[in-house]
């Protein structure tokens, strides 16, 4: 092909292309609509449920049905949501159409014969239909938004079938504004605007939310569905461990008897029903393989119960689960992180996080027993980990979940100093400031999350499990003479993270949304549309938030 053929068809390319992302924007694009000119959708909800709409003329309008409605239910809430824009949406395939909205924020208008129904943000909200369309396997994530659902319930407001609607029905996205009628507007959190008296309050909100759900054995509501308030299933020693690990430092900060009453219930569940023989040792598990972490974080508990003097009586297990942690210790730092009890035996394969638990249980320990192996058992792992750990191909550029590792090292670093994991925490940490999300980023409120682009909705657990190790990681910054700027990048990038958690922690969160607002109080939900509850969202939390105020 001849050059000046070659370059003809690059330049036909480039304006084609050039003229279909015009098209593309032209139509697509959220096109704003005027105040004068908006519909606004006012709905009433009572206990979780939609019970009541009228399309009115402006915000704090009313209707004499609304009146009727309101009067007959004391307990009801009107909330005024506002179109402020729309746009076409790409109507199949309908994974397409599943991404056209952005969570959180967008609507969906259906147009059929005349007729305009809608399923406003409040209401994909409560249904939880957001970050439910479209699964991405190889991420093990979920995006879009749930479209089986929205034409049922689209089909249903204009008396039809689904298979009608769409056939000869039109769908749109709408973006509204919320407005509570009799609700004052909450100023939006910044990080420069966190105290301590606020934060303080946060973490007492999760510890009391967590300690309401620790039943009379000592086990905790795991995982709840914050509309509904039901209990989804499922349970895991290592976050229940966890989760008495944070109840305990609440305990110790606030002298809350309902807090430390629930974390010596939730421990004494793992030492008197969990505690298990894995061969010479015992260990924490109920089946016949266990893992390390489960047994690691139930060490990290119980270190923080006796030294917070909530019960000296655990002094009696640290030392055997300090030794079941160090039997399955390779001579190269590294721990085997499966133990089977059938063949009394380890096993050496190696799961996310249990390492660095294992480490950090294993240096808090020693703080206990003095034992000599638990600190040099801890220093070694933590060696391994930032050495022969993370020696491959692209390790310069990547780095893993490694919030625990930073929290050995600044726990190590006054009886056993590791530069390298400190240098090694500090370019962990400027990795994650490049995945921080800023103010002006696209997801919904992701202003100090962590996450890649703008269709995955970003998580809050790793804002607060990795600004633990921010935060641990700043406060070793500042005794090691670290430069300045790094120390306030540090400080920067966890303000940021903690502003982010206060904000999306229910308190009390959009109540009209909820059938018993007071059940979920103090929780933290999985994303800002992703509202169900797990103990460890609590948990990772409110231990970044303690360790912020232990800086301050």
């Amino acid at each position: 092909m001849k050059p000046r053929t070659f370059f003809s068809w690059i330049l036909g390319w480039a304006v084609i292309t050039a003229c279909l992302c015009l098209l593309v924007h032209l139509g697509f694009s959220l096109r704003e609509i005027r105040s004068g000119a908006r519909i606004v959708i006012a709905s009433v909800w009572s206990d979780g449920s939609l019970v009541d709409r009228s399309i009115v003329g402006y915000v704090g309008a009313r209707t004499e049905r609304l009146d009727r409605t309101l009067s007959e239910r004391p307990r009801s809430t009107l909330v005024y949501e506002s179109v402020v824009g729309e746009s076409l949406v790409v109507p199949w395939p309908e994974e397409a159409l599943s991404i056209s909205f952005v969570p959180g924020r967008d609507g969906v208008a259906a147009d059929l014969g005349g007729h305009t129904a809608y399923l406003t943000p409040d209401e994909l909200l409560q249904q939880q239909a957001y970050d439910k369309g479209v699964s991405l396997s190889s991420l093990q994530v979920t995006i879009g938004l749930n479209i089986p659902l929205v034409f049922a319930r689209l089909a249903e407001r204009l008396d039809t079938t689904v298979s009608d609607l769409r056939a000869h029905g039109s769908l749109r996205r709408v973006r509204v504004e919320r407005a509570v009628a009799g609700a004052t507007p909450v100023p939006k959190l910044t990080p420069q605007a966190l105290t301590v008296d606020g934060t303080r309050d946060s973490v007492m909100a999760a510890a009391r939310y967590l300690a309401r759900g620790v039943s009379g054995e000592g086990r905790f509501r795991y995982l709840v569905d914050a509309p509904t308030n039901r209990n989804v299933g499922g349970y895991d020693w290592p976050r229940h461990s966890g989760a008495t690990y944070f109840l305990a430092q609440a305990a110790a900060l606030s002298k809350d008897p309902e807090v430390a009453y629930a974390a010596l219930r939730a421990a004494s569940h793992l030492r008197d029903h969990a505690m298990v023989a894995c061969g010479e040792h015992r260990c924490i598990g109920d089946e016949d393989v266990v893992d390390v972490g489960s047994s690691g974080l139930a060490l990290l508990a119980f270190v923080e119960i006796v030294r917070t003097d909530l019960d000296a009586a655990y002094n009696f297990v640290v030392p055997e689960l300090a030794a079941f942690l160090r039997s399955q210790q390779r001579p190269d730092g590294e721990f085997m992180h499966l133990y089977d009890r059938r063949a009394n035996s380890p096993v050496d394969k190696q799961l996310l996080f249990y390492s660095g638990e294992a480490a950090f249980a294993l240096s808090r320990a020693h703080g206990l027993t003095h034992d000599p192996r638990d600190l040099d058992a801890s220093a070694r792992a933590l060696a391994y980990l930032v050495g022969p750990g993370w020696r491959f191909l692209g390790s310069r550029y990547y780095w893993g979940e490694e919030h625990w590792t930073c929290q050995v090292m600044a726990d190590l670093w006054s009886r056993a100093p590791n530069r390298a994991a400190l240098d090694f925490c500090l370019g962990w940490n400027e990795f994650n400031r490049a995945l921080q999300y800023g103010p002006h980023d696209t997801p919904y409120d992701a202003d100090g999350a962590f996450g890649f682009g703008t269709l995955v909705s970003p998580r809050f657990t790793p804002a607060g499990s990795r600004t633990e190790a921010a935060l641990a990681t700043l406060e070793i910054a500042r005794a090691a003479n670290v430069s300045a700027a790094t120390v306030q990048a540090l400080d920067d990038q966890s303000r940021r993270s903690l502003a982010l958690l206060e904000r999306q922690q229910f308190r009390p969160g959009p109540t009209h949304l909820f059938v018993d607002p007071s059940a979920v109080e103090g929780a933290l939900p999985a994303t800002g549309v992703d509202w169900s509850l797990r103990i460890d969202y609590a948990q990772h939390a409110g231990c970044a938030m303690i360790r912020w105020l232990s800086l301050q």
